[in-house]
């Protein structure tokens, strides 16, 4: 169970504060729920009932687990698939999954084949854009405080791991 103040991961969302414990009731089916408050979305509040929240919130990642997965970007990442639907697919089973590696891993093919395209002076397709955006805020967003770090200083150092 977590306390009003904890930081949490949810789902797509990211960062979460959980503002609020408290019970409310749905066709006469009374339940505590958690109130969420995204970091990236400080206007946006998100009830989920605490009884199911095992499933979709998970705590912030230790700070050995996070180094660990920062010294993965001098590795190749994830498989670079040409055809952009199985691509895009694919892309999308690494995010359901909430397995922070495999996420790294995907980020970092993001990061590199960004660097190739600019290289080569193409454009970076759109939808890669946006899910590079997406997994930098999250990612990086969350190691920042596990790190004690800024998260353009846990940036700043990935893009060192790349080359």
């Amino acid at each position: 169970m977590y306390n009003v103040g904890d930081v949490v991961i949810y789902s797509s969302h990211g960062l979460c504060s959980i503002e609020d414990i408290c019970e409310q009731t749905f066709n006469d089916i009374t339940k505590t729920y958690y109130v969420l408050k995204p970091q990236n979305e400080p206007q946006l509040f998100i009830r989920i009932p605490v009884d199911n929240s095992q499933k979709r919130l998970r705590d912030i990642i230790k700070k050995e687990e996070a180094l660990n997965i920062l010294h993965s970007f001098t590795s190749p990442g994830v498989e670079w698939i040409e055809q952009s639907t199985h691509r895009l697919r694919f892309h999308l089973e690494i995010i359901k999954s909430g397995n922070r590696q495999k996420q790294a891993n995907l980020l970092n093919t993001l990061l590199r084949k960004k660097l190739e395209y600019s290289a080569t002076e193409k454009k970076f397709p759109n939808q890669e854009e946006k899910l590079l955006k997406s997994l930098q805020d999250t990612i990086f967003s969350e190691f920042s405080i596990a790190l004690n770090k800024s998260s353009d200083e846990i940036y700043e150092y990935v893009l060192t791991q790349l080359h």
